[in-house]
């Protein structure tokens, strides 16, 4: 509760209530509330403070937003980490699985080498043809 607590606001006072929330009600109930023993009066008192925080929705309640990471199993201590991401240090890769991997991923594939040759041979036979009636042609004159 002290995270909407009206004097701890942090354009006034640098505290913990960066909303910058202020209602008096609310502030009246923090002080009453702040110091007491847990019973079922100050219980009562924080389930108003939470009816007057819900009324003015100081915040986006229910907000919780969700990060997707891909990374590969031959990659180790890959944590996902929205305030920093400086743990290139830290990560391990195994090796020989990733080598596997590759090899297995990587394989080369002919059959569109294959084809060009086969495309380019069923192209250059009739040309191969029409130079060779030429010659004959010619070497008849």
């Amino acid at each position: 509760m002290f995270l909407l607590h009206g004097p701890q606001s942090r354009a006034r006072t640098q505290g913990e209530n960066t909303s910058n929330y202020q209602n008096p009600e609310f502030d009246a109930l923090f002080e009453r509330m702040k110091n007491m023993a847990n019973s079922p009066e100050r219980q009562k008192i924080i389930d108003r403070m939470v009816e007057v925080a819900r009324e003015d929705a100081p915040w986006v309640w229910g907000f919780h937003p969700k990060d997707f990471t891909l990374s590969q199993s031959w990659l180790m201590n890959a944590k996902p980490n929205n305030m920093a991401r400086n743990n290139l240090k830290y990560l391990r890769v195994d090796a020989q699985r990733r080598a596997a991997l590759r090899s297995e991923w990587n394989r080369p594939v002919l059959w569109p080498l294959l084809a060009m040759l086969l495309a380019l041979a069923a192209l250059s036979v009739p040309a191969v043809m029409s130079y060779r009636r030429r010659e004959r042609k010619a070497g008849r004159g």
